[in-house]
């Protein structure tokens, strides 16, 4: 279990949940728009509740570890599915290239074709 320091106020949750969101954010410091992610934090009261986390390129975490709780409870902290960072990839036909971006097969030192 760990306690993470997120703008000022602790939360307390699974070591998955932590380890997922320092690798994140870690990876959104190139984003230049917010995201935010829905993690489950163990309330005062012993249940466990969502909380929804703004995350950008100026986030600031710090994490500590929490004593006193058993390995097994972290169990209770499933660790979310967080969006994609960056753009997404995927293949696209020849021609379709060609139609949408012709300039790709372009030599931009070559002023003749233009």
């Amino acid at each position: 279990m760990k306690r993470i320091t997120y703008n000022g106020e602790p939360l307390v949750t699974g070591t998955g949940v932590t380890e997922a969101l320092v690798h994140y954010v870690t990876h959104v410091a190139g984003m230049a728009a917010a995201v935010a992610v829905d993690i489950p934090v163990l309330e005062r009261n012993g249940t466990v509740q969502a909380h929804t986390l703004i995350l950008s390129n100026s986030t600031q975490l710090t994490v500590k570890d929490v004593d006193g709780l058993t390995e097994d409870e972290s169990a209770r902290f499933p660790v979310p599915e967080l969006p994609p960072v960056g753009g997404q990839a995927f293949a696209m036909a020849p021609e379709t290239i060609r139609q949408d971006a012709p300039f790709l097969d372009e030599d931009p030192l070559d002023l003749t074709q233009r």
